[in-house]
């Protein structure tokens, strides 16, 4: 049995990769959900910089994890605590991104960064969990929903994706 993933915090140095993975999961997962054109015009570079100054700027009980298979990074998440949302509390971090690349899809990569995440949010404090997913991104609700996670009601076009989403949340353990 494949011991998984190794599971490590988010250097600087892994910025260009992770944003690689992010744009390639948006290219993926979001046709049809997100116009096309802005799907293709997916500036990576630009995801990098941003990533790197929130890697070099973390904030107490922020945290960032990236999954290595084989020698390469695959996967990765980005949590706030608090949450950015002001009508939750502080007991709430708040997944802001998790993605896998796509050739990694259901490989369990995805598992065991949303559970690393959990048990780090839970180590520091938290007691629920909150994110935000694209309303017509039933693979991902689904993904949320066998981690235990439900959608609370709440609603909002995604700030950068400019889509309708959903917000969900979960205890943890």
């Amino acid at each position: 049995m494949a011991a998984g993933p190794k599971i490590r915090d988010a250097k600087p140095s892994d910025a260009e990769r992770i944003a690689e993975i992010n744009a390639a999961g948006w290219r993926a997962a979001y046709v049809g959900m997100i116009d096309d054109e802005r799907l293709a015009a997916i500036d990576a570079g630009e995801w990098a910089r941003t990533i790197r100054g929130n890697l070099e700027r973390l904030s107490e009980g922020s945290f960032s994890l990236v999954a290595i298979e084989g020698s390469e990074i695959a996967g990765s998440c980005f949590v706030v605590s608090p949450p950015r949302d002001d009508d939750l509390g502080p007991e709430f971090a708040e997944l802001v991104a998790i993605y896998v690349h796509p050739a990694s899809w259901r490989t369990g990569i995805g598992s065991a960064l949303l559970g690393a995440a959990q048990a780090r949010a839970a180590g520091s404090g938290s007691t629920s969990m909150s994110l935000w997913t694209l309303t017509k991104n039933a693979p991902a609700q689904a993904f949320y929903e066998r981690h235990g996670w439900r959608r609370d009601g709440a609603e909002q076009v995604h700030p950068i994706a400019e889509a309708p989403a959903i917000r969900m949340r979960r205890r943890l353990p």
